[in-house]
């Protein structure tokens, strides 16, 4: 692929993106502990029917991010300032995994005028009765270890490379899909100057983000756009996926991918790059 890489100034901070394919915008939003190189698979299946940009999230690209503006909406901002960047004003399909998919979602209700459809990838937003389930489950014991961002940072920092092999090691179904060397490669995006603390940020920042989510959808509604939501089996069920996505979009739907965990994008890609077809084809 043809992969071009850019940098934009904009919320005062400095962004990196990857840019590849020609045709609809399509966004595709990494999650933790990863990087836009999540979606080289899914890019590669679809780059010849769309124009895709893969960001990293704030302080995520190499380039220190700010002291504050890690919750959602904020970063969401940081998207559409690409977005905007890219495509003007054109209408694009977003797809978010992990805490990709809740910037997605933050995008999705910000920006409502120009997002075509939405797919959430492993991703309960902040504000779903899903999510608050996850925070006291203790198998979810991750979302509040990192939300403690300062206790985190001081048993991570330092030890980027094991926690980050354990975190995806401890939640994959294709043990094989995702390499030591990839496995590197996010090891040393995290330890770069700011980039942990960053991670860890958005993590902090759930319980505003679910304040603000609840509060746009009390003043807008539901989202109206196509939303999809994608879970793996054996994990997760069609029937949770069904009744988190209607709290959310009043045009809900539910993907199951068979045999596979937690890095569907790594793991599943020309499923998941299927689903981003279709949820693009019915907006």
């Amino acid at each position: 692929m043809d992969i071009q890489h850019r940098r934009l100034a904009a919320n005062d901070a400095v962004h990196h993106y990857a840019v590849v394919g020609d045709g609809p915008p399509l966004i595709l939003l990494h999650g933790f502990p990863q990087t836009w190189r999540a979606w080289l698979r899914v890019a590669e299946l679809l780059a010849g029917e769309f124009r895709i940009v893969m960001p990293d999230l704030r302080g995520l690209g190499g380039s220190p991010g700010p002291a504050s503006g890690y919750d959602k909406h904020s970063l969401a901002a940081d998207v559409r300032a690409i977005a905007r960047a890219e495509f003007g004003g054109t209408p694009a399909t977003l797809c978010g995994h992990d805490v990709g998919g809740y910037v997605g979602f933050a995008y999705a209700l910000s920006h409502r005028d120009v997002t075509a459809a939405l797919v959430l990838v492993e991703a309960a937003p902040p504000g779903t009765s899903q999510l608050d389930h996850q925070m006291t489950n203790p198998r979810q014991w991750h979302l509040s270890f990192h939300a403690n961002a300062d206790v985190a940072h001081l048993l991570i920092g330092g030890q980027e490379r094991a926690y980050i092999d354990f975190f995806i090691r401890s939640r994959i179904y294709d043990a094989g899909a995702i390499e030591a060397a990839e496995v590197d490669r996010y090891a040393e995006a995290y330890a770069a100057p700011g980039a942990l603390r960053a991670a860890l940020e958005m993590y902090r920042s759930l319980a505003l983000d679910r304040q603000l989510n609840l509060a746009a959808l009390a003043e807008d509604g539901r989202l109206t756009m196509p939303v999809t939501a994608v879970g793996g089996a054996p994990a997760a069920s069609t029937t949770a996926l069904r009744e988190m996505v209607a709290e959310v979009a009043t045009d809900g739907r539910a993907e199951l991918v068979q045999e596979t965990g937690y890095w569907i994008p790594e793991e599943r890609p020309a499923e998941l790059a299927e689903i981003i077809r279709g949820a693009a084809r019915t907006r």
